[in-house]
């Protein structure tokens, strides 16, 4: 029994750090989650290169890009950066099974946008631009 009870501690701490928390960004970040089924997809690459464009822009309205493919993620649009352990964060998302989504997530935590194809820099930067936080 002594050996059993570290374990399922060690089970139960280590679990929840294998997803991602979002909440961490709540009232100071925008997010962008893009989720896709294939890293080669084409709606996920033209969009990957439409953020890549809009890089300032995004900077500037403090929007941060997450990658979300399967069990994992990447943080930003550097080509260079790492996947880590996302167990739960493509599974809530994933609402309708598209081999490809987007997700704008404002200040608030709540979805403002969520579409299934490429999102131009424009649509993105006119609905931020529109939303009341950023206004004032």
């Amino acid at each position: 029994m002594k050996i059993i009870v570290p374990f399922l501690l060690l089970f139960l701490f280590v679990q929840p750090l294998q997803s991602q928390d979002l909440s961490k960004h709540h009232w100071e970040n925008r997010l962008i989650l893009l989720l896709t089924e294939d890293l080669e997809d084409e709606n996920f690459t033209s969009q990957l290169k439409e953020l890549e464009n809009g890089v300032k822009g995004l900077e500037e309205r403090k929007v941060i890009v997450y990658r979300v493919f399967e069990h994992k993620m990447k943080l930003g649009l550097a080509k260079d950066s790492d996947w880590t352990a996302a167990t739960n964060l493509y599974k809530k998302f994933d609402t309708n099974g598209s081999p490809f989504e987007i997700y704008l997530i404002g200040l608030d935590g709540k979805i403002k946008m969520q579409d299934t194809s490429c999102v131009s820099m424009d649509k993105i930067f006119n609905l931020i631009d529109s939303m009341p936080m950023r206004k004032n």
